[in-house]
């Protein structure tokens, strides 16, 4: 890994006394930081799956439309997108901990609104102020676990267990949803965000979390670059979606993309001549920020769209119910976990490129096997093996991604970081999700004008799905072989931008 230019080194800012970096509690003050940013992160990205068992639920009992349904989990993910980079530069300016808190206090309100919603209007409009909570609360809690480890090897191991939480919490939603649909009701599935919110809000206003308040008043919010970016990735993220409802060529689609590129180019312009930029460019001229985030983008790509059609394989092709399909994730949850740990001890000793792409190409293997699936056949022999090698893939991967993406990232700039890495995650997550859509929904259409019908035109489109998130991994695991071999992550206090 080719590092920073060197800087003389500041001068150590006194650490708080019960703050994680400080002495007597520290083991005791890290774990909670651990925990409730984990925790946090956990409940944003359970939320972008945990709705989809329940969407036939929610139908019928709303009596939502076809075509508005989609919306249900597209809201969440258009805000979530959109907002993210401004969220990871509110938390560098205004207070890590404040942003953090206000995050979290929208995602539950929001929450409890989307519980009791008895329109669709109202439940849309719920989770899009879930995915503005989500926003405001990922990027903070992760710029809080950068800063509170000030050691690198529990830096490391820190921000391995977070990568690790990608998959699983992934998986988790998927189970959760079948779970509490199957035996309780839709609406918990909202609801069972307000104890949790709870006690995470607790757990924050704890001394041990440190960062009171680190404002700076004199440093301003770049206003016109946070229009351009979050109105530019709004933009995108709602073109991409809008894909499901009309084709990639329509005019309303390329006139979104085009002007979408355009804020997002003018954007660039102005961070590169701004006083307090919004997001300092000199970042991306670290290669592994660079390609880590690239990898985030088209690792999201493949991963999402196999949660959605892999699942919809279970349930519309097999006619598995939903807690069935939700429990045949487990496997999957729990190999991820076990292999994000096996890729934590690993870092400091292989580095970076070789457990991305032998993870990568692992779970690329892993999703060609989903070509070989039909429309009967045993779990253990078509579905397991797959979700076991992307399982122990994606956990090999996630981990060195998520700790090359902020590594020699200023301590000043580690939300914006942040954002930018939960950026890639969500966009990249709803523009793969888009592209596996439009394959499959034009094969259906293509095995339809042939007299295809029933599960064998649904197997056909789910193929279609499955080969595309194949290639899309597989691209991402050769990006990999040209990643830096980062072990370890530069100190914050030294790095480039201090």
């Amino acid at each position: 890994m080719t590092q920073a230019p060197s800087t003389p080194p500041s001068t150590p800012t006194p650490t708080p006394a019960g703050s994680p970096a400080g002495t007597g509690r520290r083991p005791l003050a890290a774990g909670l930081v651990l925990a409730v940013t984990c925790g946090a992160q956990f409940s944003v990205i359970i939320d972008d799956t945990v709705v989809a068992m329940a969407l036939p639920s929610i139908r019928e009992d709303l009596d939502f439309a076809a075509a508005s349904l989609a919306w249900v989990v597209d809201a969440y993910m258009l805000l979530f997108g959109g907002f993210l980079v401004l969220g990871g530069r509110c938390a560098d300016l205004f207070g890590r901990r404040r942003v953090f808190l206000t995050g979290l206090g929208v995602f539950v309100v929001a929450s409890f609104l989307g519980g009791i919603a008895s329109s669709p209007e109202t439940l849309i409009t719920a989770r899009a102020l879930q995915g503005l909570g989500a926003a405001l609360l990922s990027p903070a809690a992760l710029s809080i676990l950068i800063n509170a480890f000030p050691d690198a090897g529990e830096r490391r191991r820190a921000l391995g267990i977070w990568g690790g939480l990608t998959g699983v919490s992934g998986v988790s939603g998927v189970l959760i949803g079948g779970v509490i649909t199957d035996f309780v009701s839709w609406r918990w599935v909202f609801f069972i965000n307000l104890p949790v919110g709870a006690l995470l809000f607790a757990l924050a206003m704890s001394p041990a979390m440190g960062d009171r308040d680190t404002r700076d008043d004199r440093v301003k919010l770049d206003t016109p670059g946070a229009l351009l970016i979050t109105s530019g990735l709004l933009l995108l993220v709602h073109t991409v979606i809008s894909t499901e409802d009309r084709s990639w060529t329509s005019a309303a689609t390329l006139t979104g993309l085009s002007v979408a590129a355009v804020l997002l180019a003018l954007f660039v312009a102005r961070e590169s001549r701004a006083p307090e930029p919004l997001i300092r460019l000199t970042m991306f001229r670290s290669r592994p920020i660079v390609l880590a985030n690239l990898m985030m983008l088209l690792a999201a790509s493949g991963l999402y769209g196999i949660f959605f059609f892999l699942t919809q394989y279970m349930q519309l092709v097999r006619d598995w119910s939903p807690l069935r399909a939700g429990l045949s994730w487990a496997p999957f949850g729990i190999t991820m976990a076990v292999f994000s740990g096996v890729a934590i001890q690993l870092l400091p000793k292989l580095g970076s490129r070789v457990l991305c792409a032998t993870g990568l190409t692992t779970a690329t293997v892993g999703l060609a096997l989903l070509l070989r699936t039909g429309t009967t056949g045993g779990y253990a022999s078509d579905v397991l093996p797959t979700l076991l090698l992307c399982a122990a893939g994606y956990g090999l991967a996630l981990v060195p991604l998520v700790v090359a993406a902020v590594s020699g990232v200023a301590r000043a700039d580690s939300g914006a970081a942040a954002g930018i890495l939960n950026s890639g995650q969500q966009v990249g997550g709803a523009v793969g999700l888009a592209v596996l859509a439009t394959l499959a929904g034009e094969r259906l259409s293509d095995e339809a004008a042939r007299g295809t019908t029933g599960p064998d035109a649904l197997l056909a489109a789910c193929h279609t799905a499955f080969l595309a998130g194949t290639v899309l991994t597989a691209v991402a695991a050769l990006i990999a072989l040209a990643l830096p071999s980062v072990r370890t992550e530069f100190d914050p206090e030294t790095a480039q931008g201090v």
